[in-house]
């Protein structure tokens, strides 16, 4: 997995928070979902069609939802019986804990195959639960389809034989001591309790003195208020009860034939019931990725054999529940890329790095088999995905923030060659804006005839004004009427917050010659700046080449 994208990436880009996001229910889908694999360059038509999979359980769930949410419960019940399995086919004898697991498993194929009867044309076959019909017929030999496990009669004459004489001496015990005790209440006019005690408090010094001096009570124990006798047993008792004892370790060895007969069975049966478990875990991954899908209004994406970007009304889904948590919306992004460089200028505070996240997220959706949040998505699969975003800063190993960054870039720069997404946000930020913009010229220049997709937000002007350079800027405060917007500021505590709810973070694809929006100049205007210093500033400005 870190081939294809590291950790730091998968964090930054938010694929860490949509893989938690996928809800699997039983331990084989959650282990799967664990070792989630990317779909990899040459595997496009397997990818589509695991989309076509979901696209047809989206629209099931949706015309049937109770259908699936018995699907569902039915999936909550289900234990890891692999180790159990394995045990047994290894010659182990089962536990009845154990046996119970392995049942309970049996008899959930059952159910699941006669639930997803009624859809198996709709299913992949490597979804498709194959019941083991000997195994349900030798843990359930009566039909009850109670998961609860107990060592029938059925399972042996012998069996049968040992627990109807045991039935017989336990009659016969009962028989003994109702008599005993009936005898005993009627000479001491004493009421027995239902275990064969009594208990005589100690001021009843005349009762008990004769209940001391009774052949068939013994002492058992005392408090400093009571004691405590129990029945003594009579000579026919104790050869009852020896009998008893004899005829339980008879009935313990044939249970323990038959969990030995039981797990044999289960050993041979091992390779069914492991293909079993794979099939709950895909079917349990697959419809956990189909309620994300709903849950996100997410679409099927157009995977192509050529590599390029092309995403329309893109949500990063992290930052959209961010800000729904405040009230607020997401201002889809929608944007296409292709091999080579393509730029993302405009003000800090416009959405440069969450639209840089946006392709990062929505692409590594896509070839990890998930819907995407947007309404139209086309792209090719990727070699890798390598993003150099957020802050570089390295003091642990002394390293500066340009010098951290620049550690980091190279290593996207090492397999620029091998069809990947590059993300850089705010190329050369840690140095001089001379060297900065020199350095990410270079750098741009070098990535621009690879083969991989490189998307870069910079604060450098002219990075993005080099033929073969696709260039985006945010849209920002255009169009906004600064004098309406500086009043409504003057009257408002939070004037970042009218800011942020005029900045337009949508993306729009310009020339070279394109003039580059001046936010930070107009939102140092709109905070009070004195004025002399904002025209100053616009004065340094547009008599600069390579400084904003």
């Amino acid at each position: 997995m870190n081939d294809f994208i590291d950790n730091n990436t998968k964090e930054v880009i938010g694929l860490d928070y949509i893989l938690r996001k996928i809800d699997t229910i039983t331990p084989y889908g959650k282990e799967l979902k664990e070792n989630i694999e990317p779909f990899k360059i040459g595997e496009e038509d397997l990818l589509i069609k695991q989309f076509a999979i979901i696209e047809r359980l989206v629209k099931l769930i949706k015309e049937n939802k109770f259908f699936f949410k018995n699907i569902k419960n039915i999936l909550h019940n289900i234990k890891d019986i692999r180790n159990s399995t394995l045990r047994a086919k290894e010659g182990y004898i089962l536990s009845n804990v154990e046996l119970f697991e392995i049942k309970g498993f049996i008899l959930t194929l059952v159910e699941l195959s006669e639930e997803l009867k009624t859809i198996e044309d709709q299913l992949d076959n490597s979804i498709i639960i194959n019941r083991i019909v000997e195994l349900e017929t030798l843990l359930d030999p009566q039909k009850t389809k109670i998961k609860a496990f107990y060592i029938y009669d059925d399972y042996s004459d012998r069996l049968k034989s040992i627990r109807e004489k045991k039935r017989q001496i336990d009659n016969k015990i009962k028989i003994e001591k109702k008599e005993i005790k009936g005898k005993l209440e009627r000479e001491l006019s004493l009421k027995i309790r239902p275990d064969g005690s009594i208990l005589i408090s100690k001021n009843q010094k005349e009762i008990l003195e004769k209940v001391k001096n009774n052949p068939n009570l013994i002492y058992s124990s005392e408090t400093y208020m009571n004691i405590k006798f129990t029945l003594k047993s009579t000579p026919t008792l104790y050869e009852l009860e020896k009998e008893l004892a004899a005829i339980k370790e008879r009935e313990e060895e044939e249970e323990q034939e038959i969990r030995q007969h039981l797990s044999e069975k289960i050993g041979f049966y091992y390779n069914e019931i492991i293909m079993n478990t794979q099939y709950i875990g895909k079917l349990d991954l697959m419809l956990a990725k189909t309620y994300m899908a709903i849950g996100t209004n997410s679409i099927k994406p157009t995977i192509l054999k050529e590599h390029r970007i092309s995403i329309t009304n893109g949500r990063h889904l992290k930052v959209e529940d961010i800000l729904k948590s405040n009230g607020q919306e997401f201002t889809p992004i929608s944007i296409t890329l292709y091999e080579g460089v393509s730029c993302i200028t405009g003000a800090n505070m416009g959405g440069k790095t969450v639209s840089l996240k946006l392709v990062g997220q929505l692409c590594a959706m896509a070839q990890y088999g998930l819907f995407v949040p947007c309404t139209k998505m086309e792209t090719g699969l990727h070699g890798f995905i390598y993003g150099s975003i957020g802050d570089m800063q390295s003091t642990d190993k002394g390293l500066s923030t340009f010098g951290s960054e620049i550690s980091s870039i190279k290593e996207g720069l090492k397999k620029a060659d091998k069809n990947g997404l590059i993300l850089i946000d705010e190329l050369a930020r840690g140095t001089n804006p001379d060297e900065g913009y020199a350095i990410s010229k270079a750098i741009v220049n070098f990535l621009k005839n690879k083969k991989s997709i490189t998307l870069i937000t910079t604060h450098y002007d002219n990075v993005a004004n080099s033929d073969g350079v696709l260039h985006y800027q945010v849209v920002g405060l255009s169009g906004i009427d600064y004098e309406e917007l500086r009043n409504k500021m003057f009257s408002n505590a939070n004037s970042m917050d009218l800011v942020s709810q005029c900045m337009d973070y949508r993306l729009k694809k310009v020339t070279k010659d394109t003039r580059v929006p001046r936010d930070a100049i107009n939102i140092a205007r709109l905070m009070g700046l004195e004025e002399s210093i904002v025209e100053d500033a616009e004065k340094i400005l547009f008599g600069t080449v390579v400084k904003q």
